[in-house]
Parts: C-alpha cells; structure tokens; sequence
C-alpha cells in the first residue's frame, strides 16, 4: 500500500512540475465584421541554428477579386524563453493585400500560422462610410469650471497666509 502511495506522489509531482516548453501568442489585426470570410492561409515552421540572433519571417497575403481584407489572425510558437514580435509592414484593414513580420529571438524554432478574412469591397464601402456624429463640444463649460476651481485654491492659500 505504502509503494502504491509513493508511485502516485510521485506521479502527480511529475504532472504538476511540468514546465511549458512553448510559448504560443495570438496576434488580431483589423476587426471583426459578421459577414468576414476567410480569404488566404498559411501555416509553417521554420528551424534555425543560431538562436542569438534574431530570426525574420516576411508574409504576404492578398484577397480574392472584389475583396478586401477587414482582418487577420496569426498565431506565433517559439521555445519558452523565446521573444515574440509582430509588426504590420504594408497594408490595412480594407486593402487588397497586407504584408507583416514575425520576428522571434532567443529560439530555435518558429512555428506560426495565419488566417485572412475578408469582404466584398462594396460591403465594406458602405460599412466604412458610416457617418459618425460626434460629441457636442462643452469647452467653455472646463474652462468655467477651471476658473472657478483655481479661484478657490487662491482664496484658500490667501487666508492660509494671513493667519
């Protein structure tokens, strides 16, 4: 009884000593609208022997005819005490085409993979024309309210200081 009670210990220290070999980011460019379809996909895993020196990944991706891109999904895998870097190079959200980095260092490996949604321009169009009202200026209410706030600061180090 008492060996079944060790290896079990022993078990359990094992599972719940484990240290997370990886290190997995989301990375979300654009926003999410509800008629968005994926567009273009990648996923890939690339080695490298000097693990010092930082390691560059260039990606392109483009829409299909009449589309645009409204977002873009990535997600990066390195070792557990790799770094991470995502950069947007060229393109937007409502382009044809967008190319980003991922820059990873202090790894030996990078595994990532992407997915680019998109839209009918048109949709997109009338979506990106919305004509948003803004708030209604009350300016001269802060400054009337600061001067009011500062008069009172003076007045109150003015009678501090006469007594």
């Amino acid at each position: 009884m008492f060996k079944i009670a060790v290896v079990l210990l022993m078990a359990t220290a094992m599972v719940l000593g484990y240290v997370p070999r990886y290190k997995t980011e989301k990375f979300r460019v654009g926003i999410e609208y509800t008629k968005s379809l994926p567009m273009e996909g990648k996923s890939d895993r690339y080695r490298h022997r000097n693990n010092c020196d930082p390691f560059f990944v260039t990606l392109s991706t483009t829409a299909k005819k009449g589309y645009v891109i409204t977002y873009l999904d990535v997600t990066v895998t390195v070792d557990a005490m790799g770094e991470i870097d995502f950069n947007v190079i060229r393109g937007q959200t409502g382009s044809r085409s967008m190319v980003f980095q991922i820059v990873s260092n202090h790894s030996d490996f990078l595994s990532f993979s992407y997915l680019a949604y998109g839209m009918r321009e048109e949709e997109y169009r009338k979506i990106s024309n919305v004509i948003i009202i803004g708030m209604p200026n009350h300016a001269w209410r802060t400054t009337i309210n600061y001067t009011f706030l500062s008069s009172i600061v003076l007045y109150s180090v003015i009678s501090f200081l006469k007594i």
